[in-house]
């Protein structure tokens, strides 16, 4: 599950630097903004880093690896810079949506800093954490992760998953069409 959530935090990471290319070069629909910065707040931390946090974390702790350092203390504490960044992020466009024109230098470099994060974040957990944990957790642990996990999410409501995979295709279709506003005609 938290494999295939990284597919869609990459699809929304790829298309960052398009955004931050047409901020550079001159405005972007605030709505764009603000769909990022909520992805990252709610699917990327609130669903996602959430479980790793809330069960994959600790199930790896009761297992016998290390709550401190690495894997578990690094990662948790990138979650933390991520919340630091899209916070920063979130403020910069709320004054850029205020008419604060110097907003748009931070919010391109926070984009640029969001695109790096993010890649590099979830090569560890791709390519470090999840090969470990295959080896570290028993047959057993996945179905009570699976549990825990959906349990995350029901707190987020019943089609969670669902708008959050919308919102990416239809950012994804806004920036390959060249549009200039970022029409909301409602999830499906």
């Amino acid at each position: 599950m938290l494999e295939d959530e990284h597919k869609l935090i990459m699809r929304m990471v790829n298309i960052l630097p398009t955004i931050q290319r047409r901020i550079e070069k001159g405005d972007v629909d605030p709505e764009v903004l603000m769909t990022v910065v909520d992805f990252f707040k709610v699917y990327a931390d609130k669903s996602h880093h959430a479980k790793e946090e809330a069960a994959l974390f600790p199930l790896l702790a009761k297992r016998g690896v290390r709550v401190k350092g690495c894997p578990i203390g690094v990662l948790h504490n990138e979650h933390d810079q991520g919340r630091i960044l899209m916070k920063a992020l979130g403020d910069a466009v709320q004054r850029y949506i205020k008419g604060d024109s110097d907003a748009k230098k931070q919010i391109a470099e926070y984009l640029k800093n969001a695109t790096d994060f993010y890649t590099e974040h979830i090569w560890k957990e791709d390519f470090l954490l999840f090969p470990m944990s295959h080896k570290v957790l028993k047959d057993s642990d996945e179905e009570e992760l699976r549990r825990e996990f959906l349990d995350v999410d029901s707190k987020l409501g019943p089609r969670f998953q669902d708008e959050y995979h919308y919102h990416v295709s239809r950012l994804e279709t806004f920036l390959n069409e060249g549009m200039v506003r970022l029409t909301n005609p409602g999830v499906p």
